[in-house]
């Protein structure tokens, strides 16, 4: 197993369900100002940053940080006032002709991981070369004396077979295995941007796959938001985390 998730699950407390009764999210920071790109509306002021690759790593049991980019993303509601997240409704794009892209869940994150991790099955023309050896009995005439002789011999040899299949004195990759897939959904459902209706400043993640997601020439994502009624969100997010 690997030591992260090792660790993990040493420090915590709680189980797989206890994870799903916590309330999803990361404390907000003190102010929107403290994240990289702001941007206010009627109704909330929006705030985000990138998150360094090198903090990602260490972040979950398994580093998803060369798959996934990962946005911290923070609402701060008018005062008395009410606003709706919906994580699904964020998009975010490269600048330019490029498209905007939706944010994965947990469930496709952990699953991608974990398919990445696992190592191929061995092919059919994967062969394995082995030692042979052959014991047997014979019989036969003595060319010298004329009699009848009987013995054992060997024969040494080489064989070629089916590769058995990976050394099980080696572990699997980290994350390649089911409970490793399900230790990283846990982590990555918990530190999520929640979902509801907040009067109350709220943060958490989002998980974007990296393979469609180039940096901009001027150094920026642009991180929209679609669901605030008074205004459509757009912060520029610069791709050097803070």
């Amino acid at each position: 197993m690997n030591w992260r998730v090792a660790g993990f699950l040493l420090t915590s407390a709680f189980s797989f369900s206890a994870f799903a009764q916590m309330q999803p999210g990361m404390p907000p920071r003190n102010l929107p100002s403290d994240y990289a790109a702001t941007f206010q509306t009627k109704n909330a002021t929006y705030a985000a940053s990138l998150l360094p690759a090198d903090q990602v790593k260490h972040i979950f049991a398994v580093d998803i940080s060369k798959t996934y980019v990962v946005f911290e993303v923070a609402c701060y509601p008018a005062q008395n006032g009410k606003v709706g997240i919906g994580p699904d409704d964020f998009l975010v794009k490269s600048g330019g002709n490029s498209e905007f892209i939706h944010s994965a869940d947990a469930v496709t994150v952990a699953s991608v991981i974990q398919e990445k991790n696992t190592p191929r099955p061995p092919s059919g023309r994967d062969v394995a070369v082995v030692p042979s050896a052959t014991v047997g009995y014979e019989s036969g005439t003595d060319p010298y004396s004329g009699r009848r002789v009987h013995g054992v011999y060997t024969e040494a040899g080489v064989g070629v077979g089916a590769n058995p299949g990976p050394d099980p004195r080696f572990p699997p990759p980290p994350g390649s295995s089911p409970y490793d897939r399900q230790v990283l959904q846990a982590q990555l459902a918990q530190r999520a941007l929640p979902w509801g209706q907040f009067t109350t400043p709220i943060a958490g993640y989002l998980y974007f796959p990296a393979s469609r997601l180039k940096k901009n020439s001027n150094g920026t994502y642009e991180l929209d938001y679609l669901a605030d009624n008074s205004s459509r969100v757009q912060l520029q997010v610069p791709t050097k985390g803070r």
